[in-house]
């Protein structure tokens, strides 16, 4: 049955399946490997599927495992923000960014899950994929499609994020009508990529000051709310002085940080209810930090708060693994007294044409593993001279899933269901 699935999934291009398609169906070589592959393809199925709102339902038998095969595995990288321009700085010009070895460090991403012995069921890019500088350039369309190609050269499917940049270069508007967004107006939905695991993408710009109509309810929230909370901050979202007179955690009501607003969260509360009553676990990915421990302490979203709740409430029941974050560009990881994971990846414009800011993500039952060449240049064990709780990495050699790169392990508390 397995043989007759294999042959029926149309995964015959490369010379392995070539090779496997020739030997005898009862070989159990043959039975590993294909359902292996059927599942992956059932994967990159149920991503698209998501795109429309469509359920997929797919009676695919779960594929023979050696005791240390992840159940899936996804790339992973954060804030390309790409320009075809000179390097340049932050906004308070104390850090250089490389934009052109950004773009260079994501084709080297690339060519890197092009290699891996088996590919991943998708890349999670975070979002930020182009930087801000190509509306003054009159580049915005030009730079995502360069972006965009490369990641169509990656071995499967990209999730992509709603980041600010995104939002700098392209309204809500011409977003919705993107092909390579989901939704692009409410970009916040789940889908499964393993039996027993749900990813949740949120949008943490749907309280916004950027993005928006004048007159979107969610823009005319947040006017109301920074004038409340950051009166420094003009309405228009440019000018003004950010900073002056907020401190601690208020300093994040500023216009490059939104909120997911009360829609997204009822969704979310209701999205992980529903994966603990099924026993799944959960991967969050957002481009805004929900977790202040987890970044410099201002780049949170306005309402992470009540995000932290829903992740923590007795109706998720412990069901969450993982939030996935970019947006601060140093990054920074901290393991929350539930054994949430909350993971900030660095962006490649610290280290362009140096740095190896990306990898992969292997899901176990029981941990989750980054792998990378550099595991440091994307989440870092230290930040500010000071240790971020990350484990240490240890070199990996090649094996079955990646070739000799560098490892972190994060164990998984079992969840209470």
């Amino acid at each position: 049955l397995a043989y007759a699935a294999f042959l029926a999934s149309g995964c015959t291009n490369d010379r392995r399946w070539r090779w496997l398609r020739a030997r005898p169906p009862s070989s159990a070589v043959v039975l590993m490997h294909v359902c292996k592959r059927v599942q992956l393809r059932a994967a990159a199925l149920a991503i698209g599927a998501s795109a429309s709102g469509g359920v997929l339902a797919l009676s695919v038998p779960p594929s023979p495992r050696a005791a240390s095969a992840p159940l899936f595995t996804f790339g992973i990288i954060a804030d390309v923000q790409w320009a075809d321009a000179e390097d340049g700085s932050n906004y308070d010009r104390t850090v250089v960014r490389h934009y052109r070895g950004a773009f260079r460090t994501l084709q080297r991403a690339v060519d890197w899950w092009r290699a891996l012995p088996e590919p991943p069921s998708f890349i999670a890019q975070l979002g930020d994929i182009i930087d801000g500088v190509n509306v003054r350039l009159g580049q915005s369309a030009p730079a995502l499609e360069a972006a965009l190609s490369e990641l169509r050269r990656a071995p499967c499917p990209s999730v992509n994020l709603v980041g600010n940049h995104e939002l700098y270069n392209f309204d809500r508007r011409a977003l919705s009508a993107a092909g390579w967004l989901r939704h692009g107006d409410r970009e916040y939905y789940s889908f499964s990529p393993a039996a027993g695991w749900r990813v949740v993408v949120l949008d943490p710009y749907q309280l916004a000051l950027i993005g928006h109509a004048q007159d979107d309810p969610r823009r005319l929230a947040a006017v109301e709310l920074l004038r409340r909370k950051n009166p420094g901050v003009h309405p228009s979202g440019s000018g003004g002085a950010w900073f002056e007179g907020v401190r601690g955690y208020d300093r994040r009501f500023v216009p490059y940080n939104g909120g997911l607003g009360e829609e997204q969260l009822r969704w979310l509360r209701s999205e992980l209810a529903a994966a603990s009553a099924a026993g799944e676990r959960v991967i969050v990915l957002c481009h805004v930090i929900l977790e202040p421990r987890a970044c410099g302490g201002s780049t949170m979203a306005w309402d992470y708060e009540e995000a932290l709740e829903a992740v923590r409430s007795g109706e998720a029941g412990g069901c969450v693994a993982a939030v996935l974050c970019g947006h601060d560009h140093s990054g920074k990881y901290h393991c929350d007294d539930a054994g949430v994971h909350h993971c900030t990846f660095s962006s490649p414009l610290n280290k362009g044409d140096e740095g190896c800011a990306f990898g992969v993500v292997h899901v176990f039952a029981d941990a989750i593993e980054i792998r990378g060449p550099r595991v440091d240049d994307a989440l870092p064990i230290v930040r500010g001279g000071k240790p971020t709780g990350r484990p240490a990495a240890r070199r990996c050699a090649a094996d079955a899933f990646s070739g000799e790169c560098e490892s972190v392990r994060l164990p998984l508390r079992p969840a209470a269901r």
